[in-house]
């Protein structure tokens, strides 16, 4: 991710062929970046239903 956060001004983050996200670069931190690559809304949903114990 580092170096995808140095030579690109946008970024399209997929799974399995669907858009998960876009943003240019300024749009979107570092941390949010990697957290839309690592599956974050699905780590909410999950620890959600598990009562937080992911």
């Amino acid at each position: 991710m580092r170096h995808a956060l140095a030579v690109g001004d946008r970024f399209t983050v997929l799974d399995r062929g669907k858009t998960l996200g876009t943003a240019q670069r300024g749009q979107i931190t570092p941390d949010e970046l990697q957290d839309l690559m690592a599956g974050g809304q699905e780590m909410v949903a999950l620890e959600s239903s598990t009562g937080g114990t992911v």
